[in-house]
């Protein structure tokens, strides 16, 4: 038995001392792969066990523009895959701010976001389309301008000139003078409605839109505007509104307006003050503008030109008095009679004068310019100005 164990003892002995050599050599039926032993600090999270593998996830910073492709579309969120180590997500108020442009996104849609949040609470990045919902509405508001159809915008305020309205997210005008004749005179009444109009133009790079409540009239739509009036055709209307930059007539089923700088011969500051709602006037036909279909009008060009008969009135170094209806930069506007206005150069008031709206001075005429249509004036001073030897 002592024997039996000796020899037992022996081999083990020698097999210990054989070379790897010798062991790989030996045969096995199932051969496995021995896994190289790691070394070093074993991973604790998911960025360092894939970074030994050779796989870096990008960091992402607050406000990062990224590039992704839309792998979900449901009814409240849309989940991108933005490269990170989960998807992103836009919900809440950003998929609120994007909503109407969710129909036309679809899975593998690639597109630029902007990072949000880079971790939220589940581990998804948190991403806005603002930025790519602006650019899809541009580009929407060229189609539908080319296609002729209407949009709803969101009346927002109003201002002089029209309605500032708002195109999901966009800021547009809806001037005055392309409302519908039934809400001339009724602006106010806008603010926070939805109005469907045409887009009449748009400059994404001057970030500018003008929308219309007008549509745009065809070559037909002109010709038979044309074939009821003619340019220089005195015609009598009923005015139907008034606003700042002039007033709009009702011609008999035809509308027209006349410009603030077609009213009177004179600076018209306030039309209110030449026409009334409800009153008839007698105008005069200049013209039809094509992308509105409103017919262009007159009323001083039905009343004598004051300028055409000056040289009978006025001659240069004659004394006149007028009141001053406009102070500038470079001088005083005085008065001589309705549509002759003469300037007062600035060179011309002594330092120590005080000039204002309203004043009445005694002017020489320095000189007259017919055809274009100016007058200087020299005041006549009645004392020796400071500094004057």
């Amino acid at each position: 038995m002592a024997k039996k164990q000796q020899a037992i003892r022996k081999k083990q002995k020698e097999a210990s001392k054989a070379s790897p050599k010798d062991l790989s050599s030996s045969k096995q039926t199932n051969p496995k792969k021995i896994a190289p032993k790691k070394t070093g600090k074993e991973p604790v999270s998911m960025e360092e066990l894939l970074s030994q593998t050779g796989y870096r996830i990008p960091s992402l910073t607050r406000g990062q523009t990224v590039q992704g492709t839309i792998v979900s579309v449901r009814p409240k969120e849309i989940l991108i895959d933005v490269g990170a180590k989960s998807e992103g997500i836009v919900a809440g108020r950003e998929f609120e701010a994007i909503k109407d442009l969710v129909s036309q996104l679809s899975v593998g849609d690639h597109l630029t976001a902007q990072v949000v949040i880079p971790e939220n609470d589940l581990g998804q990045v948190v991403l806005s389309l603002r930025v790519t919902g602006a650019e899809r509405r541009w580009q929407s508001l060229e189609n539908t301008k080319d296609q002729g159809e209407k949009v709803a915008v969101l009346g927002m305020e109003v201002n002089r000139g029209g309605l500032i309205v708002d195109y999901g997210g966009l800021r547009g005008f809806l001037p005055s003078s392309q409302l519908d004749s039934s809400l001339i005179g009724k602006i106010s009444q806008l603010v926070g409605q939805k109005i469907e109009v045409y887009v009449a133009e748009v400059d994404q790079e001057g970030n500018r839109i003008i929308f219309s409540q007008r549509r745009k009239l065809t070559r037909d739509d002109l010709k038979k505007i044309a074939s009821k009036i003619k340019i220089g055709q005195q015609m009598e209307g009923k005015v139907s509104a008034v606003l700042p930059f002039g007033g709009f007539v009702d011609l008999g089923g035809l509308e027209g307006m006349v410009h603030i700088s077609e009213i009177a011969w004179e600076k018209v500051a306030d039309p209110s003050s030449y026409f009334r709602v409800g009153e008839t006037i007698q105008v005069l036909v200049l013209g039809v503008d094509e992308s509105t279909g409103r017919i262009n009008l007159s009323v001083k060009q039905l009343l004598s030109d004051p300028w055409k008969k000056l040289g009978e009135k006025y001659s240069k170094e004659q004394t006149i008095a007028g009141k001053v209806t406009r102070i500038t930069p470079y001088g005083a506007f005085v008065n001589l009679e309705p549509g002759i206005d003469g300037l007062v150069h600035i060179s011309k008031i002594p330092p120590d004068k005080s000039v204002n709206v309203g004043d009445v001075l005694d002017c020489t005429i320095e000189s007259i310019d017919e055809k274009g249509r100016r007058i200087s004036l020299d005041l006549v001073l009645k004392e020796k100005p400071i500094g004057y030897r």
